[in-house]
């Protein structure tokens, strides 16, 4: 397709090249016109088949039943009895143990605690005093004869 529509582009060129030189009323050839030949590859495409190693499903349409509205009522047979899901929630009541205490009579001289009094010393510092200084002013009086 490619080399047809270059071929009919060329060949248009060449068409308006010559009206050009025939209108200027000389017959002197200002431009020569060369052929060029050119190569062009063209792709040829093979097809092949590839094996399928797994057979492919081919979808086929299967015709679609429509209902049609009856003068009459249709008998449908219902196997009974109709199995319907039903969800029950159950709630069981957990009891938690409440703690209570439990006094027996042990057989066994137990040991009580004896208050002991413990004396302790501890060492505190007692910073000792620092002298200072305290300036003591004296008022003097000077007499002088008014």
């Amino acid at each position: 397709m490619q080399i047809v529509n270059s071929a009919y582009f060329l060949c248009v060129v060449a068409m308006v090249r010559a009206s050009f030189e025939g209108g200027h009323g000389g017959h002197h050839e200002l431009s020569h016109t060369v052929e060029v030949t050119k190569h062009v590859p063209v792709p040829v495409y093979k097809h092949e088949t590839v094996p399928v190693p797994h057979a492919v499903p081919v979808p086929v349409p299967k015709p679609v039943a429509v209902p049609v509205p009856q003068p009459y009522p249709i008998h449908i047979n219902v196997p009974q009895p109709v199995a319907v899901p039903v969800i029950k929630t159950i709630t069981i009541p957990v009891e938690k143990p409440v703690p209570y205490k439990v006094e027996k009579e042990v057989a066994y001289h137990v040991e009580k605690p004896y208050p002991v009094p413990v004396e302790k010393h501890v060492p505190v510092k007692i910073t000792k005093p620092v002298p200072y200084k305290v300036p003591v002013y004296k008022v003097v009086y000077h007499h002088s004869k008014h």
